[in-house]
């Protein structure tokens, strides 16, 4: 499967059907998920990509409920609201691998929605002056990164494919 579906209205893209169904799939699957809610304009000639999609101060978090795709209208409704809400879409965009989508309005086209997954994001550290000591017994090793002045250490427990790999990209034999 692509990693990005699109379905646009009026469209005679021979997969835009097909990809309508897998859109409406994923996203009845959404039920009782938490879900970030995220809307933007989009000025004329800048791109989706392009938009500041950090989080900002009216974006939404919540646990999704009713997630529906009924013709080109997309219901949900919030857990302590009784009603849902609907937009009809010109063009939806569904990114299956950052598990997100793209909902365009159909009565306004320069503003995108964004509905997704949260993602674990990873943590950065940056060992400014490491110091590095490298054990290996038995197929196992054990690496350990110091840095004095920030007082941090890191180990890294690898086991015989994960030392084959390192010493493979240190090498730089692939």
């Amino acid at each position: 499967m692509d990693s990005k579906l699109t379905w646009q209205y009026g469209s005679e893209h021979p997969e835009n059907s097909a990809n309508l169904d897998a859109i409406r799939q994923w996203w009845s699957k959404l039920s009782g998920k938490t879900v970030l809610w995220q809307q933007r304009i989009v000025p004329d000639g800048e791109e989706v990509g392009q938009l500041d999609w950090e989080p900002q101060r009216f974006d939404e978090r919540f646990a999704i409920a009713e997630p529906e795709l009924k013709g080109i209208t997309v219901y949900w409704r919030k857990p302590e609201e009784e009603a849902p809400h609907n937009i009809t879409a010109g063009t939806l965009e569904l990114e299956t691998r950052q598990q997100q989508l793209f909902v365009y309005p159909k009565s306004r086209p320069n503003v995108a929605i964004r509905v997704s997954l949260p993602q674990v994001k990873f943590e950065t550290v940056e060992l400014t002056q490491p110091e590095i000591q490298c054990v290996v017994n038995n197929e196992k090793g054990l690496l350990v990164f110091r840095d004095k002045p920030q007082l941090l250490e890191v180990k890294v427990k690898l086991d015989a494919a994960a030392i084959a790999r390192l010493k493979e990209q240190l090498t730089g034999d692939e």
